[in-house]
């Protein structure tokens, strides 16, 4: 392990420990320190990657328990989550559509059919991207199928290794493949986590639809034309003359069986408002129909060797940390504090929107995304009492945070991009920066402007 990552973990700890000597009311629960000191320790060493996440997750499950700061319920209470579940199918779609061939297929489609210029060629990325999240809820597994296409195609495009065209297709998979799909509740682990919190903390349950509905026209779609602009301005480069076809690959049995069943399962999700179904169960039925013998597309065979059991432990130990935060009362001693120099009050609707919204986005430049959700998701409902609006729209105002990025290392996928794509970090952040701050100064008032008319702000 580099020194570099020694010294984190030393000061992670460190800053833990100092948490356990912090001033607190006398009449504050005995837990309340050694849990806020777990937290700092545990999204410390998420937020500094001195650690692999699904270690940093057990060491909290370890000192949880150890500890006894709560019950093993509470600490495991992400198991009984839709969350979970909605990611552990997930995992077995990714699996089957990499197998099958479904992904590249899908993605083929897409950037064959719109290659006439370089700006009609990264709306293409664009789009194939965010089509293809509307059916693989695993932003790594999208990445993993379409970045070897997307580079396939620079080739075919006459585009070098380390030239500006090949760079902005490279980016353009990348975080095309993981900005838009924040606003798809089953694409994105971020989505999943908040929809599992709400569930396990306020038992309240967050449709599909109505996730569409607020964040997609917004933060998704008028985002992802920004994105488009911004790459094919920085990156704008002539094609080749001798450009090859890119053709499609052909589609077999299994291949058509894996659409029919995540056609079914979107319709599904799109419907739940209608029909009250779980996304996790959905995922776990199309999941189950994917092993199926006689109807699946994969055997439990295909699944040796995969390591999304790591994503599956860091999902329950995000979920756990906010149950463990609000539980044990951290959370309200976080509250507290917060509400103390931030006052959110009824009929400032402008105000707490943009508080909120932008405590969020405070939070998710130094925790993992997830990591922040855990965070601020605990005080939610003290938030709703003081501002008079609903406690879901106090957590929706939370994508509005871990969805404006301005730097590469804030989230995991994207780093896993740039890194497949061969895009270097200052690279990346020529288009991120600008983009956050775009979404700061425009999108987030015009998503206020959205949600008001929905009815949701009054």
């Amino acid at each position: 392990m580099p020194r570099l990552k020694h010294l984190l973990i030393v000061v992670v700890a460190f800053a833990a420990g100092a948490t356990l000597a912090l001033p607190v009311p006398a009449d504050t629960p005995a837990n309340v320190l050694p849990t806020l000191a777990i937290t700092v320790f545990t999204v410390g060493l998420w937020a500094t990657g001195a650690l692999a996440e699904y270690i940093t997750s057990l060491i909290f499950f370890a000192l949880a328990i150890g500890l006894s700061v709560a019950p093993p319920e509470v600490v495991f209470s992400g198991l009984g989550s839709s969350a979970f579940w909605l990611v552990a199918g997930g995992m077995v779609i990714g699996i089957a559509a990499d197998r099958t061939g479904l992904g590249r297929y899908l993605a083929h489609t897409f950037t064959r059919r719109m290659n006439a210029s370089y700006t009609q060629i990264i709306t293409g990325i664009v789009i194939g991207a965010v089509a293809l999240s509307f059916l693989l809820p695993s932003s790594m597994g999208r990445l993993v199928i379409l970045m070897p296409i997307i580079l396939g195609l620079a080739d075919n495009l006459g585009f070098e290794e380390g030239s500006r065209g090949r760079t902005g297709m490279a980016l353009a998979c990348a975080l095309g493949t993981f900005y838009v799909p924040l606003t798809i509740l089953p694409a994105n682990l971020p989505n999943v986590v908040l929809a599992g919190v709400a569930g396990t903390l306020y038992d309240l349950p967050i449709t599909y639809g109505e996730y569409l509905l607020m964040h997609f026209p917004i933060t998704g779609v008028i985002k992802g034309g920004f994105l488009v602009i911004f790459i094919s301005y920085l990156f704008r480069s002539d094609m080749s003359e001798s450009t090859k076809s890119n053709a499609i690959p052909t589609l077999n049995a299994d291949g058509q069986r894996l659409a029919f069943i995540l056609s079914c399962a979107l319709i599904a999700w799109a419907s739940d408002f209608i029909h009250g179904i779980a996304p996790g169960v959905v995922s776990v039925c199309a999941a189950v129909l994917c092993l199926m013998p006689g109807i699946g597309v994969i055997k439990l065979a295909n699944l040796k060797g995969n390591t999304s059991y790591q994503t599956l432990i860091y999902v329950i130990a995000i979920l756990g940390v906010g149950s463990v935060i609000s539980t044990t009362g951290a959370g309200s001693l976080i509250a507290t504090e917060v509400l103390k120099v931030i006052q959110f009050l009824p009929g400032q609707p402008v105000h707490t929107y943009a508080a909120f919204s932008g405590l969020s986005t405070a939070f998710s430049t130094f925790a993992t995304l997830p990591g922040m959700i855990a965070i601020m998701a605990p005080f939610a409902d003290q938030v709703a009492d003081s501002s008079g609006l609903s406690v879901f729209v106090i957590l929706m105002m939370i994508v509005n945070g871990f969805s404006t990025l301005f730097l590469p290392y804030q989230s995991a996928p994207i780093m896993v991009g740039l890194r497949l794509g061969g895009v270097g970090l200052t690279t990346a952040t020529r288009v991120m920066l600008p983009l956050g701050l775009l979404t700061l100064i425009l999108l987030q008032p015009l998503n206020y402007l959205w949600w008001q008319w929905l009815g949701y702000l009054g």
